[in-house]
């Protein structure tokens, strides 16, 4: 067999619903090279599998079955797919999204081929929350691109399924990735990090491939307390990176915004203790510019208030990017 150029990863556990969509969206792809195409399903209960057996059969020559009799979680379903890749190059895509363009991957190897400096790219996507679906997500923000690290710590602006990466930069990393002894919950992250430490980062402004945001995703289908620990993972991530990776003097910039969500969770979990720890950062003297935080920490009586402004804002939010 001829050494495809590419290897397209996917993920899969319980997605019946979605996983036609996912395997159609690569084999739909138009390209002057060869790619292979891994899934990875970590026993699926529900015909997941069922339905990857069947295109695995019809296509034999692209796609490849990674399994085994028992469930051995995400972290190792990925890792195991992430070993059988043998491409020059990585795309992904999970099981719950899927690709809309038909030359998304010509589009991003011809960066890469074009960008020997360059570990990964990625692209504009839409958002698939129910039956609505949200275009061109950051067509109103400009992605940074090139020497991305600082900006990414401060903000995760790159989605999975929008991602093509450099393969040797993809095996080196996940032999020594630092979220095997911290035990992040978040994986993804990490190593868009780890690579924009190490090579610059791109970004295509086209809308090449659809997130499903929907009540089984791991990171949606959480209770307030799941959401919190998420939400302090990222943080983990984020001091780690910048302590570890010479950009300390983010810290300040993180601490301010780790408080200004820490208020949310605050108020929505009713928590005293999180309240005050929000108003020590907040009384600092150089943290004036957080009175109105500090008065939202400090009141209870002003909860309904805060909780219409959270409102509005996410609202605000989904319309622009409409």
């Amino acid at each position: 067999m001829i050494k495809p150029l590419v290897s397209v990863k996917t993920i899969t556990y319980n997605h019946l619903p979605y996983i036609k969509d996912c395997i159609e969206g690569v084999l739909m792809q138009k390209t002057n090279f060869s790619f292979e195409y891994i899934i990875g399903d970590d026993c699926s209960t529900d015909g997941t599998v069922d339905i990857v057996n069947e295109y695995a059969q019809k296509y034999p020559h692209i796609i490849k079955l990674v399994s085994s009799q028992n469930n051995v979680g995400a972290w190792q379903n990925d890792r195991r797919t992430t070993n059988a890749c043998k491409g020059k190059y990585v795309a992904v895509c999970e099981g719950d999204d899927f690709w809309t363009d038909t030359r998304k991957l010509q589009k991003q190897i011809d960066f890469l081929e074009a960008n020997p400096d360059y570990g990964m790219v990625h692209c504009d996507f839409s958002n698939k929350i129910g039956r609505i679906l949200v275009r061109n997500v950051w067509k109103s923000r400009q992605i940074p691109q090139g020497d991305v690290f600082q900006e990414l710590v401060l903000e995760n602006f790159v989605v999975t399924a929008t991602v093509c990466m450099r393969n040797d930069l993809l095996q080196e990393i996940c032999i020594n990735r630092a979220g095997k002894t911290k035990k992040w919950i978040m994986g993804d992250y990490p190593l868009w990090l780890e690579i924009a430490s190490r090579m610059k980062v791109g970004f295509i402004a086209d809308d090449m491939a659809t997130y499903r945001v929907h009540a089984n995703s791991v990171s949606h289908n959480l209770d307030l307390e799941g959401s919190y620990k998420f939400f302090m993972d990222r943080y983990d991530i984020k001091r780690y990176f910048a302590n570890e990776y010479g950009a300390k003097h983010l810290n300040s910039t993180i601490e301010d915004n780790y408080h200004k969500e820490l208020l949310k969770f605050s108020i929505f979990m009713k928590s005293s203790n999180l309240r005050k720890q929000c108003i020590n950062h907040y009384n600092g003297s150089e943290k004036k510019r957080f009175f109105l935080w500090s008065l939202f920490a400090k009141y209870s009586i002003l909860d309904p208030l805060f909780n219409l402004l959270y409102f509005l804002k996410q609202k605000f939010k989904l319309r622009e990017s409409l």
